[in-house]
């Protein structure tokens, strides 16, 4: 059965076994989001037999079956043709119903809200000597949008850039007191492997804005911010991570009391004083 895409191994399967294939052909897009309960309960089996499942297939355990299937989907489904996809949905291809499957991607994004992660971002951005923010692709807007934010409350922010080894220019100062926050929605860029692997050495914390549910992140140090952004085969806006990103900035200014209202009385003043010479 190595002609599925996403059997590793060439072994016999169960009648139950089978089953699991069968759902996950038919229904890719439910299964990404399912967890290892959802799925035992849906073919009528138990847990154990579909952890056995993902290993018979190659991998080493469920949550890797999930991302192999999640980057099959990612890869069957180019920019084209989520955006075409969107556009032959008639719940969407207007600007009201695109509109509210934005409504819907934020309810979604909230329904899964861990306020404890959003906590301790907000602890480890007041924590943290020096902010470095990882993007690549449409993410760099919600980079260049979380310094802006940053930047106003004091914070100290530098973009990393996006490719190339110049990224190890910056990565050279890294030290444990730093905060890396990166933008990682369905895949996980290899630039960011590479700083979540580096974290292992410097021990330095991180942000992780992810659409995926049940990413593998073994370091505790990393702070999972799940954000829903639509099917993977449906064109992505960045409404929700806009939205969790303002969520996030409201609960840092709330511990950051009195002092966030200073920042920005400051930079009122500021730019009152030179309204003449640099206009707003």
């Amino acid at each position: 059965m190595t002609d599925i895409y996403f059997v590793k191994s060439d072994v016999h399967f169960t009648k139950t076994e089978k089953k699991i294939i069968d759902y996950i052909i038919a229904s890719p897009q439910e299964f990404i989001r399912m967890s290892i309960g959802d799925v035992a309960r849906c073919i009528g089996s138990s847990e154990p037999t579909v952890s056995r499942f993902a290993r018979h297939c190659g991998y080493r355990d469920f949550k890797e079956l999930k991302s192999a299937v999640l980057q099959h989907i990612a890869e069957e489904n180019p920019p084209a043709g989520k955006l075409n996809s969107t556009l032959g949905s008639e719940s969407s291809n207007t600007p009201e119903g695109f509109l509210h499957r934005q409504q819907y991607c934020i309810e979604k994004t909230l329904e899964f809200l861990d306020e404890e992660s959003l906590d301790k971002a907000a602890d480890a951005i007041l924590a943290a000597e020096n902010i470095y923010i990882y993007a690549k692709g449409a993410s760099v807007s919600m980079a260049e949008l979380l310094k802006f934010r940053l930047n106003r409350f004091g914070r100290r922010v530098i973009l990393l850039p996006s490719g190339s080894s110049e990224l190890f220019e910056y990565m050279n100062f890294f030290t444990e007191k730093d905060l890396v926050v990166l933008f990682g929605f369905q895949k996980t860029p290899k630039e960011a492997a590479v700083l979540l692997d580096y974290q292992k050495k410097i021990h330095y914390k991180s942000i992780f804005f992810t659409s995926r549910l049940y990413h593998s992140l073994e370091q505790e140090a990393v702070i999972p911010l799940f954000v829903f952004r639509g099917e993977p085969s449906e064109y992505h806006s960045m409404a929700a991570p806009a939205a969790l990103l303002d969520a996030l900035v409201v609960m840092l200014g709330a511990k950051l009391g009195a002092a966030s209202s200073e920042q920005l009385d400051c930079l009122y003043k500021l730019k009152e004083h030179y309204k003449t010479e640099i206009p707003r």
